[in-house]
C-alpha cells in the first residue's frame, strides 16, 4: 500500500454558541482550519485535520499550515501509511519543526491504518477501555454572575467536569472562581485555566485566594519553571497544557514537581503519533490526562474521542470534542455530547464518513 495522492482543503468554522473569551481579552468567533485527504494506490482514503481556536493562542494558524503542507505532502508520496512512524520520519526529514502541519497528515495516516486493518483508532491506540467516557465543559470568561449561571447550566446538562477560563485581573479572577464554586458542589473536577496569562506574582495571589477551594489550577504562567515554583508553594493540584510540547516537557515537569495532570494538544505535539507517546508516558507516571486540540471539527473530535476511550478511566482527566463548538459539520458518525459524556466511533480508523461536498476551498493536489 502506498500513498498516491494528497489533497488539501481550507475550512472555516463558526462557533455554534457565539464568541468564546479567553485570558488577556482574546475573543474567538470562528476558526480557520485545514483538512487533508490521502488516497492510496488501492483506493483507500484517509482524512486528517488541523485547526486553531484563534491565531493569538498558539502556532499553526491555517495559512502557515497550508503553506507547509506544500512541502510536507510530496514527502509522503509513495509512503506506506500503515507504517505511521516511518511516514512521520519522512516528514521530519522534509522539514524541521512545524508539528502542527504534520499533525493533519499524521492523523490521515492513522485513519488509513485503521481502515486497512478494519480496526477503530482506539484499538490501535491500545484498546477501548470504555466506549462511553466523560467530557468536560469549558466556561469562557465573563462576569462572575454570568459564569456562575453557565456552571449551573452545565451541571443541569449532565457535565461533572468543568473548566473555568480566567486570566484578566487578580481580584476579578479570584471572584470568578469563588462565584463558580458556589454552584459546583456536585462537580468531580473544577479547573481554573489561565492559559499561561498570569505573571508569577499575580498567579501566586490568585492561588492563595482560592487555596481553600476544591479547584485545580491549569497553566497559570507561560513557562514550566514559573508553574513549578507555584505548584511547590501550593496545596492545589496543577494541570499543565501550553508548556507541554514534547515528551521531554512531561518528564521535566514531573521532575520539577510542577504537574499533577496533563493536557495534550494533538496539533501542538505534532499529531497522533507523538501524542500517543505523551499519553502513554502520562499514564505510566500515574498522571491523569486529556488528549484534545485547540480547535477543529468532526475529524479532530473523532480523534480525541478515540484517545479518551483508550485511556484507562482512572487516569482520564476528561474527554473533549473540539468540533462541538463548531456550527458546521463535514462528516457523519461524529461523536456528540450527551449528558456530559460521549461514545467513541467503532467503525475502522477515525470511524467517520466525510461529506466531500461540505469541504471548503480546494488548495492543493499532490500526486
Amino acid at each position: 500500500m502506498e500513498i498516491r495522492r494528497i489533497d488539501v482543503y481550507a475550512m472555516r468554522y463558526t462557533h455554534s454558541t457565539g464568541p468564546f473569551v479567553l485570558s488577556g481579552g482574546r475573543v474567538s468567533t470562528g476558526q480557520e482550519g485545514t483538512v487533508v485527504r490521502l488516497e492510496t494506490d488501492d483506493g483507500l482514503v484517509g482524512w486528517g485535520e488541523q485547526c486553531l481556536i484563534t491565531p493569538t493562542y498558539s502556532e499553526g494558524y491555517a495559512p502557515t499550515t497550508q503553506a507547509m503542507l506544500g512541502l510536507l505532502a510530496p514527502a509522503l508520496l509513495g509512503a506506506d501509511p500503515r507504517r505511521v512512524d516511518v511516514a512521520y520520519a519522512r516528514m521530519d526529514a522534509a522539514t524541521k519543526g512545524y508539528r502542527y502541519a504534520k499533525a493533519a497528515l499524521d492523523m490521515a495516516c492513522w485513519d488509513l491504518l485503521g481502515r486497512a486493518t478494519g480496526l477503530p483508532l482506539a484499538d490501535l491506540l491500545g484498546g477501548i477501555h470504555a466506549e462511553e467516557f466523560p467530557l468536560y465543559m469549558g466556561i469562557g470568561i465573563a462576569a462572575p454572575e454570568e459564569m456562575r449561571q453557565r456552571c449551573a447550566e452545565a451541571l443541569a446538562e449532565g457535565y461533572r467536569r468543568i473548566q473555568l477560563k480566567v486570566g484578566t485581573g487578580v481580584r476579578e479572577d479570584t471572584t470568578r472562581i469563588e462565584a463558580c464554586l458556589e454552584v459546583l458542589d456536585d462537580a468531580e473536577y473544577v479547573i481554573a485555566d489561565a492559559n499561561g496569562w498570569w505573571t508569577q506574582a499575580d498567579a501566586a495571589r490568585v492561588i492563595a485566594g482560592v487555596e481553600h477551594l476544591d479547584v485545580m489550577i491549569e497553566q497559570p504562567c507561560a513557562s514550566l519553571d514559573e508553574c513549578a515554583r507555584l505548584r511547590n508553594a501550593s496545596a492545589r493540584p496543577f494541570v499543565l497544557d501550553e508548556s507541554l510540547v514534547q515528551l521531554d516537557d512531561i518528564v521535566k515537569a514531573r521532575a520539577a514537581g510542577g504537574i499533577d495532570a496533563v493536557r495534550i494538544k494533538l496539533s501542538r505535539f505534532g499529531g497522533i503519533t507523538p501524542a500517543r507517546r505523551g499519553r502513554d508516558l502520562a499514564v505510566t507516571l500515574g498522571l491523569p490526562v486529556t488528549v484534545e486540540d485547540a480547535g477543529g471539527g468532526d475529524l479532530v473530535s473523532a480523534a480525541t474521542a478515540h484517545f479518551a476511550a483508550s485511556t484507562p478511566p482512572a487516569l482520564l482527566l476528561a474527554g473533549f470534542l473540539p468540533g462541538s463548538m463548531a456550527a458546521e459539520r463535514i462528516a457523519t458518525g461524529t461523536p456528540e455530547p450527551n449528558r456530559g459524556s460521549a461514545s467513541v466511533p467503532t467503525a475502522p480508523g477515525l470511524g467517520v464518513q466525510v461529506n466531500e461536498e461540505a469541504l471548503g476551498e480546494h488548495l492543493l493536489r499532490v500526486e
